[in-house]
């Protein structure tokens, strides 16, 4: 159970400094959004959503989530490289490398909704959404879809390989 709560904080931490690095403008107006008040976004003397330093918060939160995920496999490597290869060419049946591939499939697909929601909803719909007067109402659910998909694709990504590095 602790392994499965670590796992999520570190893609939590992943996923906030994920949004901080590429866009923290637009992560500010998502809070805002959710939170339905103009509190994050609202222009101030000395509150800017885009300024560099919120940057350089999203690069520090992504590195150490990256960290938190790969550092432990790999003190463990460290540690004793001969008994980890013997863990990687060994077989276990608890882990479907299919289900690997499609949860890889599902984060490849929230990232598309992340980074290009209107272009994947508009290859896949019948009518052109992005014309539409609520396009931007479509962005923000689309995004919000595009990151529970990536998260959950991620959670269950790691619990696979979790599987196969613990037998």
């Amino acid at each position: 159970m602790f392994l499965i709560g670590y796992i999520l904080i570190a893609l939590i931490f992943l996923a906030v400094g994920l949004c901080l690095l590429l866009s923290p403008g637009a992560y500010f107006a998502l809070l805002d959004r959710m939170a339905r008040t103009d509190f994050w976004s609202r222009p101030g003397p000395a509150w800017d959503p885009k300024a560099p330093r919120w940057r350089g918060a999203g690069l520090a939160l992504t590195l150490f989530a990256l960290f938190m995920i790969f550092g432990p496999p790999l003190s463990v490597y460290l540690r004793s490289p001969d008994e980890f290869n013997q863990r990687l060419h060994s077989t276990h049946h608890d882990v479907s490398w299919g289900g690997v591939v499609i949860w890889l499939f599902f984060s490849v697909l929230g990232i598309g909704f992340l980074s290009k929601p209107l272009v994947l909803l508009d290859a896949f719909s019948p009518r052109k959404l992005s014309a539409e007067p609520e396009a931007q109402r479509y962005v923000y659910i689309l995004r919000i879809f595009g990151g529970l998909v990536l998260f959950i694709s991620l959670f269950g990504t790691s619990i696979q390989l979790l599987r196969y590095l613990l037998h």
